[in-house]
């Protein structure tokens, strides 16, 4: 037996006690050990606001539809970034072996079967709370792929959650000029500062448009980089930007978006506004590029940056107490920023 956690409703979770089956050929059994609930995706898939509840897509035409309903329905099983040591191999499989530690985009349980191919072996990191990380990593380092940004630039981080933080790092290695990171959490603030932002901004405060016109000369920022997943940040990005800047929206913005502005700024300086989603790398680096190779780099990247990722997480709960986890980030304490699901 092994027990699972399921989506029952609208920010409802159970576990449940099911059967565990055997892998099949080309499969392997996991034993997970931690799972990272994400703050982002995850959680609008928990409060119901995801789109794929009301709609699916055309995988022809990729159109959202809500004719024909949606392929989604409690209760259904999420999750996408858990770590876990291979338990049984199914027939076939030489590339990983018993007893590896591995990564697996997998829904939340303490087992999980899949294909071989599809875990990532990881390797010289032999601690399971940092190689939870590797998928928030693939979607910093995606955003950074996608934003383009020349050395020297002058680049605004919005949303300093744990994917905004490591957007930050990567920029100190990118070689911005400027790193101007913005959250109206004091704790995550002061994270950015440690990670190498060079300023930090108070939205709450009001004025981030024009301060940070003061920090750039004038110019405003060369790149955005939207994480916060806010509706009102998105505007704020747009003004922001200077003329011909670029937004780079990383969030996924659930519910509606009536409050959006596309006048002002967004008519007058002309900002470009790029869409970043993890499931494909820029197509402006050409066929040298591909999503393997991006995530064989944010393997790379991931090892090296283990310590600081550690501290970024703060509540540990058991899977019987999932509901919890889920609860103190759906409250956006500020005290919270990456909740584990500890099976150990």
């Amino acid at each position: 037996m092994t027990q699972s956690l399921y989506f029952t409703g609208p920010r409802a979770v159970d576990v449940r006690d099911e059967p565990l089956a055997e892998p099949g050929p080309g499969e392997v059994m996991l034993e997970l050990l931690v799972s990272g609930i994400s703050a982002g995706t995850e959680l609008n898939v928990f409060r119901g606001l995801a789109p794929q509840w009301r709609q699916a897509m055309d995988t022809r035409t990729r159109l959202f539809s809500d004719a024909h309903g949606s392929d989604w329905h409690w209760p259904a099983r999420y999750g996408y970034s858990a770590v876990g040591q291979v338990a049984i191999l199914g027939e076939g499989v030489t590339h990983v072996g018993l007893g590896d530690l591995v990564f697996a985009y997998v829904p939340h349980g303490r087992h999980a079967i899949v294909n071989a191919d599809a875990v990532v072996p990881l390797g010289a990191i032999t601690d399971p709370e940092i190689g939870v990380f590797f998928a928030n990593l693939n979607t910093a380092y995606n955003g950074l792929l996608d934003a383009n940004i020349a050395m020297g630039s002058d680049v605004v981080v919005s949303g300093l959650g744990v994917i905004g933080q490591m957007v930050t790092r990567l920029l100190v290695r990118n070689g911005a000029r400027q790193i101007i990171a913005i959250d109206g959490i004091e704790k995550r603030r002061q994270a950015a500062l440690a990670g190498g932002a060079t300023a930090v901004l108070d939205p709450t405060v009001g004025g981030c448009a024009e301060r940070i016109r003061n920090l750039t000369g004038g110019r405003g920022a060369d790149t955005v980089i939207e994480v916060s997943g806010a509706a009102p940040a998105l505007n704020e990005a747009i003004r922001i930007a200077g003329f011909n800047g670029t937004v780079v929206a990383m969030s996924w913005y659930g519910g509606s978006f009536e409050s959006l502005n596309l006048s002002g700024e967004f008519h007058h300086n002309r900002p470009r506004i790029i869409s970043s989603q993890v499931g494909s790398v820029n197509p402006f680096l050409g066929p040298l590029w591909s999503v393997a190779r991006r995530s064989s780099i944010a393997l790379e990247y991931l090892s090296g940056m283990g310590l600081g990722l550690k501290g970024m997480i703060t509540h540990r709960v058991p899977l019987g107490e999932a509901q919890r986890g889920y609860s103190l980030l759906d409250q956006g304490s500020p005290e919270v920023l990456q909740v584990l699901i500890d099976y150990r």
